[in-house]
């Protein structure tokens, strides 16, 4: 039996050039190919065959299904979709879809090389991702796996990408035979408490969990730590330490803490109720000038002598 990039190749061979891997996830690999008409890079998305299962299957075509609804600029597009590949002498059946390949590299590889991002640059890739949220939560779908390897940059511009476990909040209990009984369906640093509890009905206030922990993430040079990983004081103290040595005023890092602080709410009803309420506090601590300026006011008043 050939693997699965020789199958694919077969496969694909009247429209694509499948050059070689460039990614893989739990689910599934990620190739680059060459589109013959019109001529242009793609990724191509196929499910490991591994894991071919029904009900995976069942999962894939519901990915192909949502995001190729989605039309937005900081979402990446699905160009071409197949339920299934069938190759003589290959695996049983390859699922794939195919999307624009991005120049450029994932928020994760960024942080590799950076450890930390700057507040200005930070903020603005949340904005986009948070812009590309708003976009799909009005039509119903959350995204469910907000992390860094999901965000792809790209001249200057952030794009969301995977889609591929998210689900119509509508449609949920209708789906519910799409993920056994206690199955995660995500990543476990960015996961809301109520998703890793395995509940089902969820909703926008998980994709603000996940999006703040990003943010935290690109903050801090970590995502934030829960009781169970660590000490949360620990957590705040190195978010306060981070911003500080930005040069980030005391009255903007307390507002910018408290905005993190809400977003990452253990309880959904506690939290953040959208990611636009979540960019609403992020903009309040940074009004042009006046946190800044009562951070200079504040410390001068400290650095006052006693009389």
């Amino acid at each position: 039996m050939r693997d699965a990039l020789e199958a694919l190749r077969a496969g694909l061979a009247p429209h694509y050039t499948v050059e070689r891997e460039i990614g893989s996830g739990g689910m599934a690999h990620v190739y680059l190919a060459q589109e013959r008409h019109p001529p242009r890079k793609v990724a191509i998305k196929v499910m490991k065959p591994g894991i071919a299962s029904p009900g995976f299957r069942q999962r894939f075509i519901r990915e192909i299904e949502l995001t190729s609804q989605l039309l937005h600029p900081h979402i990446v597009p699905i160009l071409a979709a197949e339920e299934c590949l069938f190759v003589p002498d290959g695996p049983e059946g390859l699922c794939y879809y195919v999307m624009p390949y991005i120049e450029g590299e994932s928020l994760r590889g960024r942080l590799l090389r950076e450890k930390r991002i700057p507040l200005e640059a930070a903020l603005h890739i949340t904005r986009e991702v948070a812009d590309a949220l708003t976009y799909a939560h009005a039509r119903g779908i959350i995204h469910r796996d907000i992390k860094p390897e999901n965000i792809l940059l790209a001249d200057g511009f952030a794009l969301l990408t995977d889609f591929g476990i998210a689900r119509a909040i509508s449609a949920a209990p209708a789906d519910a035979s799409l993920t056994s009984p206690g199955e995660l369906v995500g990543s476990l640093a960015y996961m809301a408490p109520e998703q890793l509890a395995g509940e089902r009905q969820l909703d926008a206030r998980t994709d603000v969990y996940g999006l703040a922990s990003v943010l935290h993430e690109m903050l801090a040079g970590a995502p934030p730590l829960r009781q169970v990983a660590g000490s949360p004081k620990q957590g705040r103290t190195t978010l306060v330490n981070a911003l500080r040595g930005q040069g980030i005023g005391r009255v903007e890092v307390r507002l910018l803490k408290t905005a993190l602080s809400e977003a990452l709410a253990n309880e959904p009803d506690e939290r953040l109720s959208s990611v636009e309420e979540f960019i609403a506090r992020l903009e309040e601590a940074q009004r042009p000038g006046w946190g800044r300026r009562l951070s200079v006011l504040f410390d001068a008043m400290l650095a006052r002598p006693a009389r």
